[in-house]
């Protein structure tokens, strides 16, 4: 209910003509290993080089996890601060970079304490 929620949310903002292009992109957060560890989505609003938004995803034990996100894109390279994460993690910004034959990105986050890796489709 919540994906479809964001869905028409973000194609309510995409056809009211806005300067900001809203979009939803499909996150997995993968640990280091490689092993998923979270799957959920972003609501993306990107814009002047900025980006910015809010995710929702559920660990693999179930629970949600949430948070804010905000940073820059330049060329084909994001990089974006990961806020107010439900899961405790701190200080984690991701740095991601878009394939040239695929429709997202991929890139490593490096936190505080801890490393794990972003896969973003849009």
């Amino acid at each position: 209910m919540r994906k479809l929620t964001l869905t028409a949310a973000a194609l309510l903002v995409s056809f009211t003509g806005s300067a900001m292009a809203a979009q939803v992109w499909n996150i997995t957060e993968e640990a280091a290993s490689g092993i998923k560890s979270a799957q959920g989505t972003w609501l993306v609003t990107e814009a002047n080089g900025k980006i910015s938004g809010t995710a929702e995803l559920q660990l693999t034990n179930g629970n949600p996890l949430t948070y804010t996100f905000e940073g820059t894109v330049a060329g084909s390279t994001y990089t974006v601060k990961l806020d107010k994460r439900t899961d405790g993690k701190n200080g984690c910004v991701w740095t991601g970079q878009a394939g040239e034959k695929s429709k997202g990105s991929v890139g490593e986050v490096q936190c505080d304490n801890t490393k794990f890796k972003i896969r973003a489709g849009f």
